[in-house]
């Protein structure tokens, strides 16, 4: 931290305060320079050497309408040729003010004393922007100039170049003469500073701003060739393109600006063009920009500002083109105006950016200050008679290097990071595998021994078992076997992996392993509308093949093709091609598309991806099935069209023993259907109550109610078995939306246990949406997960549940974990209750005291007022103590009587020192908690405002406010001070009426999950307020 701020605080000084220095003092060197003054300027204390060229600013001599030379002003010194006298004209400045018009002619005179020599000494002039044709005479003598003046336009030669001559003086004098003409811009005159020194201080200058503008030209194209190469790499990123086309446009900026470097590189460029690339390359560039600032922070830049922005450029463009130039510089103030306005969008971005405290928005604060500074420094140019317009450059200039050293940083950090990634997916893989490998290991032991026990109690090793007993222990066998062929997939998928398979091949009968396939597949498949064909030749040769991969083989394959079709036929066929036997499975499912076809046999793929939810899976079984396939000197491949159906094919070797081939005798054609045959048909009883939504039967008046989320038919049938046995009233539900709605149909429910996968909506997320009604303590949440790594469970905790249970379920634990938490929910509950009883019990003795003086003070004066008095006194006693209230909500206007008649006795006893305010909605029907508003008002009285000796106002406001009531109180006292406001919040109770308060926290923390706002200030007041949400109102009425 320490270090980022350092860096903002260099990056400030040279930003920012350095470039405001520099003006700063140029501005005060220039107050003390020379100054030219009714056309004549003392030189003769400067020291060129020394000090540099002098800048020849001030009041210049100017005679307008008229081309002026040497012997004009000699006739008019002698008398000859008197001149009219001159008007005083500043330079540098635009002459439209002076002369009330933008073109015409005219001539600057400017006499300058310079140190007395009887030697002949060389001087120079240099000038860079004189509108729009000049010509220079020092001391009679022409030196040169841009273009040629004249009186009209046909004989003017119109050229704007920076200029630089020399002449020998002898003498104290310089007599400088500049004719300048304008007809071909809205604008004329000198405009920059005019420079005079001795010989070798113009050529520093001359050097010196030639250097800053080359280094401003590459500082723009090194950066545009480098964003534009990234852009041609990552065509994605278009604000590579966008700042790589603004650098390119500055570039252009800097070559027809300053010292007009582009006319040096093209001599041949004539005026016009000159012009025209001006207005178009500032066009581009702020356009750019804008596109730049807009794909850099989507949303930064409104698109109606965007798509503006294009239509002005495109008008800029065909002006700048076709118009002539008088006319397009005519429009200055609008471009300054659209220049400025995107300016104020850059300096948006980058506000926006620099929020998102990324590792780079410190950048950001950096380019939010140059694009500041862009602006400052136009506006100062604009009001002070100093070059700013350098410094502006360099500092778009910088947001560009600054956007270049972010990208660099990003583009390197992305390397890394995927370098890194990719070293630790390799870790992650190997020992994802020998988990897997491990895991898959260890749990087939216990699995086996789940599914013999099961069966063999189905068998009667136990003795008799009922219909619906022999329908659990049918689950289980069913569910074991399951699992057990998903332990088996990963086994193979590590051992495949490793080279660890050997083939037993043998000769094989093919059609007897597939019809026990199809037999055991049409004992485990869902319930699904699918006839199952199985097609075979009339003489099927014996292939070579080892038996149990082959059955692998048909099952995965069998089971892909029932997964993924949910009516019609799946078809087993086979057919002799050669040496070989080609089995087929074809299905009449969804299909796959056809750029899928070569990835569906990779590890972990699906058919298709968006159904993933829909059909889920390990995508192991079709990756292990190739590999066998291949294993076996066999090939594997797919026919499929999306919405007819897929074909797997896949070819075994024949056995080439003649002996076995003679002894196999010929078999007739058979097709052999199974429709509708499934683990049901094998078992006692059916599962019709396990459907999506169940409740057991009984009477379970009492009884705590639990509700079941899980997807799985047998894992809910069991739960609803472990805890049927506990006297639990359980309901299930086969999603979360349904088990929303039983939320909402059963609002008693005392605990939710929940699977964590589910389709649609998870485990964390139905916490979230229980979590919206319901606290902690008021609806505890067990959540069952086969996950059991640190970050799962904490995000599961941050989604609002209780505890955790991992799968496989023991019964015993589960059975623990649910008494556990339907006792702590109970024993908050009382809590609760107590909490409650205590503070209606909190009637505090002095106060019936005071009461009751100001009652006996009253009856000798105003029997009828005492009377009144004894009757509220009664009114907020047997309010106070109806305890039969403790354990509900209470409408509001009962707890408004009793603030009223505690306002009325309080207000009895300090009279004017208390005044208490109503603004509560007519309209609002609702219950609350009894004991909330009454010891708010009272705690801002006693502890608020009585605190003053003036005493002072509580104001109580009920309003609705969306869908919620708020409910505030508020004074104007003394206020809490910050030590016991720590106190408060904290829930250390010392001292008057912490209790009060934090039993009403704690009631609407458990009711609403929401508590007390308090907001006070020592010497203003105190503001407590809390919400009472109205979906939850309706339910507790």
């Amino acid at each position: 931290m320490r270090k980022h701020w350092i860096m903002l605080t260099l990056s400030f000084i040279c930003v920012v305060l350095l470039p405001l220095g520099w003006i700063a003092q140029v501005w005060i060197s220039e107050r003390d320079n020379p100054q030219v003054i009714e056309g004549r300027i003392d030189l003769r204390q400067w020291d060129f050497s020394q000090e540099g060229a002098a800048r020849l600013n001030g009041i210049w001599n100017y005679y307008p309408d008229k081309l002026l030379g040497p012997e004009d002003f000699e006739a008019d010194m002698s008398g000859r040729r008197p001149l009219s006298a001159p008007m005083d004209v500043r330079v540098p400045s635009k002459w439209n003010a002076a002369l009330g018009k933008g073109q015409g002619y005219g001539t600057y005179h400017l006499q300058v004393r310079l140190t007395p020599s009887h030697l002949q000494k060389r001087y120079g002039i240099h000038t860079q922007n004189i509108r729009m044709s000049h010509r220079i005479f020092i001391n009679g003598n022409l030196i040169g100039g841009m273009g040629s003046p004249g009186v009209t336009k046909d004989s003017d030669r119109q050229k704007n170049l920076p200029f630089t001559g020399f002449t020998s003086i002898e003498g104290d004098t310089a007599d400088i003469i500049i004719q300048v003409s304008n007809y071909s811009y809205a604008s004329g005159g000198i405009v920059a500073s005019v420079l005079f020194g001795d010989e070798a201080s113009i050529f520093r200058s001359q050097q010196l701003d030639g250097l800053k503008d080359l280094m401003t030209l590459f500082g723009f194209i090194l950066p545009a060739v480098f964003f534009l190469v990234l852009f041609r790499l990552r065509r994605s990123e278009k604000e590579l393109q966008f700042l790589g086309l603004f650098s390119l446009s500055g570039a252009l900026y800097a070559l027809t600006h300053g010292e007009k470097l582009l006319a040096t590189f093209i001599p041949l460029l004539t005026h016009d063009v000159m012009l025209r690339l001006q207005l178009l390359s500032g066009a581009f560039s702020y356009y750019f920009l804008l596109r730049y600032l807009a794909a850099l922070v989507p949303g930064a830049v409104h698109g109606w500002f965007v798509r503006l922005g294009f239509i002005l450029l495109v008008a800029q463009s065909l002006i700048g083109l076709t118009f002539p130039t008088t006319l397009f510089s005519a429009f200055e103030a609008p471009m300054l105006l659209i220049s400025f306005s995107v300016l104020f969008y850059a300096i948006r971005t980058m506000i926006f950016w620099s929020r998102k405290r990324t590792n780079d928005s410190h950048f950001a604060l950096v380019g939010l200050m140059s694009i500041i500074m862009v602006v400052v420094l136009f506006t100062i140019g604009a009001f002070v008679a100093i070059d700013t317009a350098f410094l502006a450059l360099l500092e778009l200039l910088l947001f560009v290097l600054i956007q270049m050293f972010v990208t660099a940083i990003r583009f390197a950090q992305s390397f890394l990071e995927v370098e890194a990634l990719s070293e630790r997916l390799l870790v992650i893989d190997s020992l994802k595998d020998e988990f897997m490998a491990n895991t898959s290991h260890e749990l087939r032991t216990p699995l086996h021994g789940i599914i013999n026990i099961a069966e063999s109690m189905l068998e009667g090793a136990a003795g008799a078992v009922t219909p619906k007993q022999a329908k659990n222990l049918s689950m289980i066998t069913a569910t074991g076997k399951r699992l057990s062929l998903l332990v088996n997939d990963i086994l193979d998928f590590s051992k495949l992996k490793n080279s660890e398979i050997e083939l037993n091949r043998v000769p094989v009968d093919l059609e007897s392993v597939a019809r026990t396939v199809v037999e055991v597949s049409g004992f485990t498949f869902d319930d699904k509308p699918i006839v199952l064909i199985q097609q075979w030749p009339d003489a099927l040769p014996l292939v070579e093949a080892d038996e149990h991969r082959l059955r692998q083989i048909l099952y995965n394959l069998l089971g892909n093709a029932y997964k993924f079709t949910e009516h019609g036929v799946i078809r087993l066929y086979a057919s002799v091609e050669g040496d070989k036997v080609r089995v087929s499975v074809a299905d009449t499912g969804v299909g796959i598309a056809s750029e899928r076809l070569h990835d569906i046999f990779q590890s972990y793929e699906q058919s298709n991806g968006t159904m993933e939810r829909a059909y889920e899976g390990t995508g192991l079984g079709l990756s292990i099935t190739k590999k066998l396939v291949e294993l076996g000197e066999g090939e594997i491949w797919v026919e499929s069209e999306p919405g007819v159906g897929s074909t797997f094919h896949f070819t075994l070797p024949i056995v080439q023993l003649p002996l076995l081939q003679e002894q196999i005798n010929p078999v007739p054609a058979r097709y052999v259907t199974t429709q509708g045959k499934k683990a049901k048909d094998y078992v006692a009883g059916d599962l019709s109550d396990s459907s999506p939504m169940q409740e057991q039967d009984g009477n379970h008046v009492g009884e705590p109610t639990i509700l079941i989320v899980d997807d799985d038919p047998v894992n809910r049938h069991v739960l609803l078995n472990l805890l049927s046995t506990e006297h639990y009233r359980v309901i299930a539900a086969d999603s979360g939306i349904k088990a929303i709605e039983l939320y909402e149909q059963h609002p008693s429910i005392d605990l939710v246990i929940t699977d964590w996968m589910m389709p649609k909506m998870s485990g964390p997320e139905l916490c979230r949406k229980l979590r919206e009604h319901r606290s902690l303590s008021e609806l505890p949440i067990l959540m069952l997960t086969a996950r059991g790594l640190p970050e799962d469970i904490r995000h599961g905790f941050q989604a609002g549940a209780n505890d955790f249970l991992s799968k496989p379920v023991d019964a015993g634990e589960l059975r623990a974990r649910v008494r556990t938490l339907i006792d702590l929910r109970t024993s908050v509950q009382d809590t609760i209750r107590a909490e409650m009883a205590f503070l209606q019990a909190q009637i505090k003795p002095h106060f019936l005291y005071n009461a009751l003086n100001v009652i006996i003070a009253t009856c000798a004066v105003d029997p009828d007022k005492a009377t009144d008095l004894l009757i509220e006194l009664s009114h907020y006693l047997r309010g106070s103590f109806d305890f039969q209230n403790r354990d509900q909500l209470v409408p509001l206007y009962k707890e408004l009587e009793l603030v009223e008649s505690y306002v009325h006795l309080e207000q009895a006893r300090f009279e004017d020192r208390l005044v208490v305010k109503y603004e509560v909605q007519p309209d609002l029907r609702l219950f609350l908690p009894p004991l909330t508003i009454q010891p708010l008002v009272e705690n801002a009285i006693r502890h608020g405002v009585m605190e003053r000796a003036a005493g002072g106002t509580v104001r109580l406001h009920i309003f609705q406010e969306g869908d919620d009531v708020i409910v505030r109180v508020q004074d104007d006292g003394v206020g809490i001070p910050p030590e016991r406001m720590a106190q408060v919040k904290s829930g250390r109770t010392e001292g008057p009426g912490g209790v009060g308060l934090q039993n009403i926290n704690r009631r609407l923390m458990s009711l609403y999950g929401q508590g007390l706002n308090i907001q006070s200030h020592v010497g203003s007041g105190t503001q407590i307020q809390f919400h009472i949400p109205l979906n939850q109102v309706n339910h507790f009425t």
